[in-house]
């Protein structure tokens, strides 16, 4: 196999993961509203499914991590196809990204007014 076809298979599977876990962020956020309108709309207390409502909450909190790893193993993977030699490889898929400048170091934001 070419390194060309190597790097294009990758990135076609890359682009396939990133979709699908947007997919899942998209569907367990439908669930939560799913649920809160069956819940309101029915007059029920909100006591009735929080537990079940905070499993479904830790459960995009953690596709949301898994959303950040897979586009930071993107990055890599970018990485590793410029040292492959093929920087010149032509891949994506035409969707817009914002140009992102990182410096590697922790924003700061001033602590809030005191108030008395």
């Amino acid at each position: 196999m070419k390194r060309s076809d190597i790097v294009i298979a990758g990135a076609d599977q890359l682009f396939a993961t990133e979709d699908a876990v947007d997919q899942a962020l998209t569907e367990a956020g439908q669930l939560v509203a799913t649920l809160t309108r069956l819940r309101v709309g029915n007059n029920m207390s909100g006591v009735w499914g929080q537990n079940a409502m905070t499993e479904i909450l830790d459960g995009i909190t953690a596709l949301g991590s898994a959303r950040g790893s897979i586009i930071r193993a993107h990055e890599h993977l970018s990485e590793i196809r410029s040292q492959m030699g093929c920087g010149a490889v032509a891949l994506g898929n035409a969707r817009e990204k914002p140009i992102v400048e990182t410096t590697g170091a922790l924003e700061t934001y001033p602590a809030p007014a005191e108030t008395d």
